[in-house]
């Protein structure tokens, strides 16, 4: 028996449309009602995973932006790990290339310098959104993250001339290969997951986690169980060969797996 779950959420608890599936609902509920935690560590602002986490009648806490904030199952912060304001604003004006699109998420927004809508259609489900600002102008306090749209021939130089500069003062992933995401050093899901775990008194050895993305890595290796989804980036596949590979998220692979894991009997 797990004692608690933590799950990802595009590419992995989320269908192709980034949503809750009806079953995964289903399934989700039945766990909770035998008293199983489930928690939601997403790359996503903590604004937008709440609203996913009421869906779920908030299961537990959530690890929100790769690590950088925890929020309690009553939404209140309890772990915050910004970027230095120094390199929060040389991140920002870091002189990328014109079509790739830079993002801010600061602890209670979300701020660009250019309207995109395709990043859009991941909150359908929230509402939440991004406002349009002169990046320029803000101070660099309380950056949570800050992350690069664009052509992964773009995004893969551009990562490797940040680590150059900024070398370990900074920590960076994929959540997607079209998105490079920048936090401060140490900031990850599975730096975050530990000190929940922790907190919670509950082994790592007794986690069972679910994970897609490069920025999942450190999740599913901290985590006592880890398993990678069918849609995954290749790139997570191949960096954690040992580990149990399971259906698609379009499948909703993530409740079929637990359904038959904790529920069947």
């Amino acid at each position: 028996m797990f004692p608690l779950i933590v799950c990802d959420l595009d590419g992995t608890l989320l269908n192709p449309e980034h949503r809750l599936g009806a079953y995964t609902r289903c399934v989700l509920e039945r766990l909770r009602a035998q008293g199983i935690e489930v928690m939601l560590a997403s790359g996503r602002h903590f604004q937008d995973i709440r609203t996913l986490a009421d869906q779920l009648g908030r299961h537990g806490c959530l690890i929100s932006s790769n690590g950088a904030a925890v929020h309690d199952r009553e939404l209140r912060l309890v772990d915050c790990h910004p970027l230095d304001p120094a390199d929060a604003l040389a991140l920002i004006n870091a002189g990328v290339p014109a079509d790739v699109h830079t993002n801010v998420y600061r602890t209670d927004d979300w701020l660009v310098d250019r309207p995109e809508p395709y990043l859009l259609q991941f909150h359908q489900a929230s509402g939440f959104g991004y406002r349009v600002v002169d990046l320029r102008n803000i101070d660099g306090s309380g950056v949570l993250k800050v992350f690069f749209y664009g052509a992964p021939e773009q995004l893969q130089p551009l990562e490797q001339s940040i680590r150059a500069r900024f070398g370990d003062r900074v920590h960076t992933t994929f959540s997607l290969p079209v998105t490079l995401e920048i936090m401060a050093r140490g900031v990850s899901k599975g730096a975050a997951l530990k000190r929940v775990a922790q907190r919670l008194g509950i082994g790592l050895d007794a986690v069972l986690a679910f994970g897609d993305g490069m920025n999942d890595l450190e999740l599913l290796q901290c985590a006592g169980t880890g398993i990678i989804m069918g849609n995954a980036d290749p790139r997570l596949r191949a960096a954690l060969p040992a580990l149990q590979v399971i259906g698609s998220n379009a499948q909703e692979s993530v409740a079929r797996h637990l359904e038959g894991l904790l529920l069947s009997a």
